[in-house]
């Protein structure tokens, strides 16, 4: 469940599991296989509107899919948590999960497209890559809400209307069932920021004697108090936790603060299919397509500039905190870089 709680912020209740059975179907998968069908769409009529032999796009299908799953997973692997898939190399195959890189995306999907135009079209590289990012720009959009759905790649905490409260991965920490997070409309400036306060209620089914109570309210302060906040914490604890709980028609209401997060995955998503519509205009309008690797150029300087900037929200990954940019910024340079010789260099067919 969504809500949007006295414009304080937005809650985001929602689990990533579309269908839980026999079989899981996570949000992030269905995401993932649509923005390759759509993809797949776009690019056959771009083939069919120059003639190209049909048989091509089963062949580009293939290429694109493994290109940019295996050079996605093994980018986030490589650049963002080698330690921790050192220690779970088993995991690196659990692209449903979620972690991918875009970076490691867009290398792969150049050698990918290198091989292919080699072996199956014969044409030059660009002649392939200026058609693929079209469609490539908008999977980007829908896997970043992916990861929306994931609640991950999280953004730093904000006292913007906008910020999400991750509801659902709080409830998850605490990991008792038949928890609620009730917005009580208060706030407080700790800190020169200004936490919105939630009650805890806890189910009417737990025991209430002192004891228990108390174990209750030491275990939560022990774990989620302010002097422990990092950047994958969404709520903490302090004073007022310790003095304020109450029990009203028996049940057990405990106050803590709540962290909410500028929303990057929307920012993003929005970036890359704006993106999306310059180059399919780009191409099918301004004839974009007629200069060999602007379309390509285009798609990196935009896409990677989106990625750059809207970085600043997000909480920093794998560089230390004293870095004045993160690991997606220092991957992103580079790319901007090359598409602005791309797009320079383009050349009239």
């Amino acid at each position: 469940m969504i809500s949007i709680d006295s414009l304080l912020y937005i809650s985001w209740d929602v689990s990533p599991n579309l269908y839980e059975g026999f079989i899981t179907l996570r949000y992030y998968s269905l995401f993932f296989a649509l923005s390759f069908i759509l993809g797949f769409i776009i690019v056959k009529k771009i083939y069919l509107k120059e003639g190209a032999p049909i048989e091509w796009m089963d062949k580009l299908l293939v290429y694109a899919v493994f290109g940019t799953i295996i050079g996605a997973r093994l980018g986030h692997v490589l650049f963002y948590e080698p330690a921790y898939y050192l220690k779970n190399p088993l995991e690196i195959f659990m692209v449903w999960k979620g972690g991918l890189a875009s970076h490691g995306a867009a290398i792969a999907l150049v050698v990918a497209m290198y091989l292919y135009s080699r072996k199956i079209t014969k044409k030059h590289i660009f002649w392939s890559l200026d058609k693929l990012v079209i469609a490539v720009a908008l999977a980007a959009g829908f896997i970043r809400m992916g990861n929306l759905m994931n609640s991950e790649i999280i953004g730093e905490k904000t006292e913007s209307k906008y910020g999400i409260f991750y509801e659902f991965l709080s409830k998850q920490k605490l990991g008792i069932d038949g928890i609620e997070f009730e917005n009580t409309g208060k706030s407080e400036m700790i800190d020169n920021f200004n936490y919105p306060i939630c009650n805890i209620n806890f189910p009417s089914n737990i025991d209430l004697s002192l004891y228990s109570v108390r174990s209750y309210i030491d275990t939560i302060h022990g774990k989620f108090n302010f002097e422990n906040i990092n950047s994958e914490s969404y709520f903490f604890t302090d004073s007022l936790t310790l003095k304020n709980w109450e029990i009203t028609n028996n049940k057990l209401s405990i106050p803590v603060y709540i962290i909410p997060r500028a929303p990057t995955q929307v920012l993003e998503a929005l970036s890359y299919w704006f993106i999306f519509i310059i180059l399919f205009l780009g191409h099918w309008k301004w004839n974009w397509d007629l200069y060999q690797g602007r379309l390509f150029g285009v798609f990196l300087v935009m896409l990677f500039s989106a990625r750059f900037f809207i970085e600043f929200l997000k909480e920093h990954q794998t560089i230390d905190d004293m870095s004045v940019l993160n690991m997606g910024q220092w991957l992103s340079i580079p790319c901007i870089l090359i598409g602005g010789f791309f797009i320079f260099k383009a050349k009239k067919i």
